[in-house]
């Protein structure tokens, strides 16, 4: 009998790999987000539309993904997301002009349903803390490719343009493919062609939504991502403007930041093997509000690079903290519909995303407040839904 792909290394690091996706096809753009836009000769700060109009169109493509997958099975999903995923990367590298480049992000954005496939083949054999556990590894894979990909980004604006970007985003998307086609067995989770459909979306909305136990989770990973946006969408533009930090140099400045995620995804692998999950929430909640009084601070000084990045650095080793314990705390309760369940949270994580990058768009005044007014507010949201759910997730 094959071991499951959750107990093969090569399995584990491409359920890594297709989870990063999004995050590299975001992180990979940051240090070209001011560049584009100058290329384009629009505004510096329009840029921040390549990241808001990806996690938009994410949003929606979650929903779809976690669907088809409960339906026709995971494999099949992911070789669709995958080759669509790959030929929207290559349009963009090809587009030729701004407004064309932000309608494919939005495609690349549609067809980037690997994140919430991956998610579901976990819940489809792992539960509890196990789930917990084993989703904290993937982070910590993200995370590292977060540390790779802006710096990668910046090492293509060096060597060549923008436009490598996207076809190196091409380039890996197609190796996972190949992964998918050649070396990746369906999962035992039944089929159910009947729930790809309106009805079954309104009925299974209702359920989970009627669910305290889905519902706060849900939202406290879904204001921390919102917070996290802020450094995603504004980060590049703000610390050129002004911390005088080149394009180029930022994706070593922001390898600092993902480091930080990593150490903060680690940590919580370490605490999930003698503490509930519920319990670890509770401390990843606790210091996201210690960092975010350190943002909210900020806010009335004028900082060095140093202290603001460092704060910045403490909301993002947090959110790698938030994240994972929330996903597997708003999974359990998901019963028969794990495809579902991890589509809509991944939707309404997305969502407030964009929510969170727009508003650090709008805010972006040439200061340093942009980030910090961000994460401060959404961090509270985190903290606020913590306090009115905790008796429902601590249960």
């Amino acid at each position: 009998m094959s071991k499951s792909i959750l107990d093969r290394p090569d399995g584990i690091l491409f359920l890594g790999g297709i989870t990063a996706l999004t995050a590299i096809s975001i992180d990979i753009v940051l240090p070209a987000t001011a560049v584009i836009a100058r290329d384009f000769g629009v505004d510096e700060a329009l840029g921040a539309m390549l990241v808001g109009a990806y996690f938009l169109a994410f949003a929606v493509g979650q929903l779809f993904w976690g669907l088809f997958s409960d339906a026709y099975g995971r494999r099949l999903a992911l070789i669709l997301s995958l080759s669509g995923f790959t030929v929207a990367s290559i349009a963009c590298a090809l587009a030729p002009s701004f407004e064309t480049l932000i309608a494919l992000r939005a495609l690349q954005g549609l067809m980037g349903g690997t994140p919430v496939i991956a998610r579901a083949m976990v819940r489809d054999e792992r539960t509890g803390n196990d789930a917990a556990r084993l989703l904290a590894l993937l982070m910590s894979i993200v995370t590292i490719a977060t540390l790779i990909a802006p710096v990668l980004g910046s090492g293509l604006l060096v060597l060549f343009e923008w436009r490598a970007i996207f076809w190196a985003l091409g380039l890996l998307s197609l190796v996972f493919l190949a992964y998918a086609l050649f070396a990746l067995k369906e999962t035992d989770a039944p089929r159910r062609p009947d729930r790809f459909s309106f009805r079954f979306v309104a009925s299974a909305s209702r359920k989970l939504f009627g669910m305290r136990a889905f519902v706060f989770p849900m939202l406290m990973g879904s204001f921390a991502f919102a917070g996290y946006s802020a450094m995603l969408s504004v980060g590049a533009v703000l610390t050129e403007t002004v911390y005088d930090v080149s394009p180029q140099a930022f994706g070593s400045l922001f390898a600092l930041a993902a480091l930080a995620n990593t150490f903060g995804a680690l940590g919580i692998r370490a605490l999930l093997g003698r503490m509930p999950v519920a319990r670890v929430n509770a401390i990843a909640v606790m210091l996201m509000t210690l960092a975010s009084l350190a943002a909210a601070a900020t806010v009335f000084i004028t900082p060095g690079l140093p202290l603001f990045w460092g704060v910045i650095c403490l909301y993002v080793m947090s959110f790698g903290m938030v994240l994972p314990t929330s996903v597997a705390l708003a999974m359990d309760p998901a019963g028969e519909m794990p495809g579902f369940a991890a589509s809509l949270m991944g939707a309404m994580q997305m969502g407030f995303g964009a929510g969170g990058a727009l508003l650090a768009t709008m805010i972006f005044d040439r200061t340093h407040t942009a980030i910090p007014e961000t994460m401060a507010i959404f961090g509270a949201l985190t903290f606020l839904t913590f306090l009115l759910g905790r008796k429902t997730m601590r249960g």
